[in-house]
């Protein structure tokens, strides 16, 4: 399955998903860059608790928070085979946002 695929498969199961946490996100509107050095850049809204769906761009695009990595510290991420926080201090993953949107990430992520 190739990237884009996989991150629509995310945002669906978030949209789906039944979680207090997103009263904590109801009020953010929130341009998200997922950046792939090995693929290719995509991005997806943040707005009203809902996420829309992904897109692949071309070349350069702003966003509130942008994450790069590799797809294959992404799927060892998903596959639970290496945590995210250990990938983000060891700078196999870049999350470049405001510290705010930093810790808001990894609530979510929880």
């Amino acid at each position: 399955m190739d990237m884009k695929h996989i991150l629509q498969d995310l945002v669906d199961k978030f949209n789906r998903k039944e979680d207090s946490r997103k009263e904590k996100i109801k009020n953010l509107k929130r341009r998200i860059v997922v950046k792939f050095e090995d693929d290719g850049t995509y991005y997806f809204d943040l707005e009203n608790a809902v996420i829309s769906d992904v897109k692949e761009v071309e070349g350069d695009i702003k966003g509130d928070i942008t994450v790069i990595t590799t797809t294959e510290v992404f799927n060892k991420i998903l596959n639970k085979e290496m945590d995210a926080l250990t990938a983000y201090f060891s700078k196999k993953i870049k999350i470049n946002a405001k510290l705010m949107d930093k810790l808001l990430i990894g609530e979510l992520l929880k």
